[in-house]
């Protein structure tokens, strides 16, 4: 599916002849090596707010997965237009993949080689559900799932560190015995291991994608009505990600 901007299709079609932007997304497919379809694709266009759009037509065709590059437009076009995979994280209420630029998907276009699969956890119903995806898609793929839960570091002043470094302490605990239940649940899916780790969630977590050669990132979406709940770590997950991104919408109960 290609998406134009209003104010970009307004400016291009000034132009004569104007872009065969139909043309040009048949010859962008035949251009993808070894795609190996089982049916001929559908190809969409549309004009209006990319966002948008993409929500309607995933509606409309009944899509079960949105799959997106990390970064679309760049510079200054990026900051006037926004990004368009934020909004569509945003709204989306299927599971969306978001592929970064880097990313050496090759070897995984059959789920073989998949590697070690990263699901994030806070705990909450939204992370559980996304890790049980990803447990079915470790099984699947016979990959290796790691369950991960960063902790925010603590800034304290000086004076104040004992006290931090005894609730760090317990906070650690804490933390372990949840994860200890997480992995309890999870233990029959197949190979499981867990990791808990201080900082930026989205360094962390880039980091042990790398050091653990991870070929995906899973984590839960948690929604509030219709859009994703304030404060959600998984754009700057995203954006940090070396390997793609499984993002898992659960709706609040």
């Amino acid at each position: 599916m290609f998406v134009e901007h209003p104010l970009l299709a307004e400016a291009e079609h000034i132009v004569s002849p104007p872009p065969d932007l139909m043309g040009e997304l048949r010859a962008f497919l035949a251009g993808t090596a070894n795609l190996d379809l089982p049916d001929e694709p559908q190809l969409h266009l549309a004009t209006g707010e990319p966002d948008v759009e993409i929500m309607a037509c995933a509606e409309r065709e009944h899509i079960d997965l949105i799959v997106m590059g990390a970064h679309g437009l760049t510079g200054v076009r990026k900051a006037y237009f926004g990004s368009t995979t934020a909004r569509v994280l945003r709204r989306t209420t299927v599971p969306l993949v978001v592929v970064p630029a880097s990313a050496d998907v090759g070897k995984a276009r059959d789920l073989e080689g998949l590697g070690a699969i990263l699901a994030l956890s806070d705990f909450g119903a939204a992370a559980s559900a996304a890790a049980d995806v990803a447990a079915d898609v470790a099984h699947t793929a016979g990959a290796s799932l790691v369950l991960v839960h960063v902790m925010p570091p603590l800034s304290v002043p000086e004076s104040w560190r004992p006290r931090a470094v005894a609730a760090m302490e317990r906070r650690t605990a804490a933390a372990h015995e949840r994860m200890c239940h997480e992995m309890a649940r999870l233990k029959r899916r197949g190979p499981l291991e867990s990791t808990i780790v201080e900082g930026s969630v989205a360094e962390e977590v880039a980091g042990l994608a790398k050091a653990r050669h991870a070929g995906l990132i899973v984590l839960g979406l948690q929604r509030t009505g219709t859009d994703l709940r304030p404060g959600s770590t998984a754009y700057p997950v995203i954006c940090a990600a070396p390997v793609p991104v499984l993002a898992v919408p659960v709706a609040d109960t």
